[in-house]
């Protein structure tokens, strides 16, 4: 299978493009620069005190969990590319991607990427999205269920690139296998290594012509960056230290069973 990918510069992106690279001809790899500064959304020098502990939080455990892809390692024949944030949709950029002629283009963490993209590669861009859709839409999307005390809806959803908002029809759900003693960054780890794993088999599917689109259903939470806030990083914290895992942990087939997944084997 030979592959590009389209994704950003964090070691979680590090880690997929390194998987992909271990298990397919990946022949190019796209990495977009990112800034986010969530203490925007700070009120107080507590609020933003709380929020830098949770991404540093984040970032030491990435930098444990992913700690030899501090570098992307492709093959002799492989090109990455680090573009600025929206520079996948450059012109240049895009006919640097058909001329790799990729059997299939993979996608995880980029900005949103138009139309002259997507059309070059119709039908052949699947993405990673961070959240099991419809159930949970928008942003922060693996953070909200732990807030709400629903770890069970944590999760990625494997889908096919269209011109909406990870709105694609979807291959695959992926989530993590949530254990005693895990956080969130645990979970949320666990998460990226699942998912990187079903797009592998999503992309395989394709390729020999087995996969199973399924539409998304409507309904699901909403979430937009203008709802976090310091307030929801100490609920978080304070649903596991009151045993949120436990209570799920006890409760899992019951509370798994309501819902509606699609597997990765339904696509290979």
């Amino acid at each position: 299978m030979r592959a590009i990918l389209l994704t950003s510069t964090f070691r979680r992106h590090m880690f997929v493009a390194n998987t992909v690279a271990e298990r397919c001809d990946l022949v190019g790899v796209w990495q977009e620069e990112k800034s986010f500064h969530p203490e925007r959304y700070a009120e107080s020098a507590d609020d933003e005190a709380v929020i830098q502990r949770h991404f540093a939080n984040r970032d030491e455990s990435e930098a444990e969990y992913f700690a030899s892809h501090d570098a992307v390692r492709l093959g002799s024949q492989g090109a990455n590319r680090v573009v600025s944030a929206g520079a996948c949709n450059d012109p240049a950029e895009v006919a640097r991607m058909i001329a790799a002629q990729p059997d299939v283009v993979l996608v995880f963490g980029t900005g949103i990427l138009r139309q002259e993209l997507l059309s070059a590669f119709d039908g052949r861009i699947i993405n990673i999205h961070l959240g099991l859709s419809p159930y949970y839409r928008g942003a922060g999307t693996n953070f909200w269920p732990l807030v709400n005390r629903e770890p069970e809806y944590v999760g990625a959803t494997i889908h096919y690139l269209d011109a909406g908002i990870d709105t694609g029809p979807m291959l695959a759900h992926a989530r993590p296998s949530i254990a005693q003693g895990d956080g969130p960054h645990d979970i949320g780890n666990k998460t990226i290594v699942a998912a990187a794993d079903a797009l592998l088999r999503a992309a395989a599917a394709h390729l020999a012509g087995t996969t199973r689109p399924v539409p998304q259903w409507p309904g699901g939470r909403l979430y937009q960056r203008k709802n976090f806030s310091a307030n929801a990083v100490r609920t978080l914290y304070r649903n596991f230290d009151t045993g949120m895992i436990d209570e799920y942990l006890a409760a899992r087939a019951s509370r798994d069973a309501a819902l509606r997944l699609i597997e990765p084997e339904q696509v290979v």
